[in-house]
């Protein structure tokens, strides 16, 4: 009994890498780094430095190894891109997804939070495939690509998200 499902499971990997093999490329596709981009009133000085804490917030976490996100070393104090307030951006690989999402879940208090995967379609990444923690903000897709023509590689020195080995 016990080789007869040893044999079974040989055949199920077998039949497992068969059918990874015959996954069409669209099939295939996987979303590896995201975006977490917190909004602010920039002429609100209470909802400025409140967001700006949480984002000290995140360099402690980040210090002390609780998750690897990356955010950008500078904020925007205005409208810029796509955004039309105030905001910062947290980039994030897919292997801590889950564990940055739960953080921003938790404790983005009264900051909306726009999630966007990072793909060469910056229109569809900032709206059908977006999600928000809090309220929308109104973004000004004409501000942003169809096709970048590539999927854009943020910080590939860390060997995560598109950068990671396969």
């Amino acid at each position: 009994m016990l080789v007869k499902n040893e044999k079974e499971n040989h055949n199920n990997t077998d039949k497992n890498e068969k059918d990874k093999k015959s996954l069409s490329e669209e099939e295939a596709e996987e979303i590896k780094e995201f975006h977490f981009h917190v909004y602010f009133f920039q002429d609100n000085e209470q909802n400025r430095a409140s967001a700006l804490a949480l984002r000290e917030k995140i360099f402690e976490l980040i210090k002390k190894g609780f998750f690897h996100p990356v955010p950008l070393d500078t904020y925007n104090d205005a409208p810029r891109g796509p955004h039309s307030i105030g905001s910062y951006e947290v980039w994030c690989p897919k292997e801590h997804f889950s564990r940055v999402y739960s953080w921003f879940s938790l404790h983005h208090g009264v900051h909306s939070v726009l999630i966007h995967p990072l793909t060469n379609n910056e229109v569809l990444d900032h709206s059908d495939r977006a999600a928000w923690l809090g309220k929308p903000v109104p973004l000004d897709l004409s501000k942003l690509s169809k096709n970048l023509g590539h999927i854009p590689l943020q910080y590939p020195e860390l060997g995560l998200g598109y950068s990671a080995p396969q």
